[in-house]
């Protein structure tokens, strides 16, 4: 093991080689990549394309394949074969912006003594360009929110991510990380933010057909009530998805052509009915919603 890696990018994949080579060869080309601070790890979930051969370009990844598809289970495989300091999920669908690889090394080398849990967010509709520490799980969603969703944004201290109990209670929700994250908040350590501008996204042609509404509406909203927020806290955040994640995924969803849609939308409204059905603000934007479809 190398104890002068700082940083392990770990990317759990499944069947996007061409997206994966191009994500991989943005990484390695960029100026800020140091191979003595930085390990890049690919945890192959079985794909039946030639992801092998594409990551076989790039010698100083670290590849391993399951020998099923675990599915979600993936994310903790890939974090366990890291030996770095601190440890990344990764998007195969990523490219970090000018300079933004090369902020995240200095971080982590400048909290390298105080190990104070930090995470590194792009920008978001609550927080953007600047840096938020928090001391408890609550305050903690009150400044990223769903946030926690995106596994790009999931990053940890090593030894912290062993500490971790039950790692694949919520699997089957495809939310561990969000589970991880609450748990790390809740270690009695100070957590550090930083919001920026870090990636650019490729969009795959193939997403994987599940249903956005139900994993965020139902799924997420359930592992938020575990949490045992305080009633405005829970209430605040469930808002807060309608708001800024559930409205504009519908109105998206209503306008678009379904053959450009590659994600499961049976049943959309009433999952988002059965929620939201008795909040107060859900009929204005509802209202508003049908007002917009109307004018076009």
């Amino acid at each position: 093991m190398n104890n002068d890696i700082l940083l392990s990018l770990c990317i759990p994949t499944y069947n996007r080689a061409e997206v994966l080579d191009n994500t991989l060869k943005s990484l390695f080309s960029n100026p800020d990549f140091d191979a003595d601070l930085i390990e890049v790890i690919v945890s192959d979930n079985c794909s039946t394309d030639n992801t092998m051969e594409v990551v076989g370009k790039y010698p100083l990844v670290k590849y391993y394949r399951n020998e099923v598809n675990v599915r979600d289970v993936n994310f903790s495989i890939a974090l366990s074969y890291a030996t770095g300091a601190y440890v990344r999920l990764f998007n195969d669908t990523l490219s970090f912006k000018k300079n933004c690889l090369q902020t995240i090394i200095n971080k982590i080398a400048e909290h390298l003594q105080d190990k104070k849990n930090i995470f590194f967010y792009s920008n978001m509709f609550l927080n953007s360009n600047c840096v938020r520490e928090v001391s408890s799980k609550e305050a903690y969603i009150a400044q990223a929110s769903f946030g926690s969703t995106w596994i790009a944004n999931f990053g940890v201290w090593r030894e912290d991510f062993v500490k971790i109990e039950n790692k694949e209670r919520y699997a089957h929700l495809q939310f561990t990380q969000v589970d991880w994250t609450y748990q790390i908040v809740n270690n009695k350590k100070p957590t550090v933010i930083y919001f920026e501008d870090l990636f650019d996204v490729a969009i795959p042609n193939k997403k994987g057909g599940y249903n956005v509404f139900d994993i965020f509406v139902n799924k997420y909203l359930f592992i938020i009530k575990q949490e045992k927020l305080s009633f405005f806290n829970y209430e605040l955040e469930k808002y807060r998805l309608c708001r800024y994640f559930v409205y504009p995924w519908f109105v998206t969803l209503t306008i678009a052509k379904k053959e450009n849609f590659d994600f499961e939308i049976k049943g959309v409204f009433k999952i988002i009915f059965k929620k939201y059905w008795y909040e107060p603000y859900f009929y204005p934007m509802l209202l508003l919603f049908f007002f917009r479809k109307l004018i076009k």
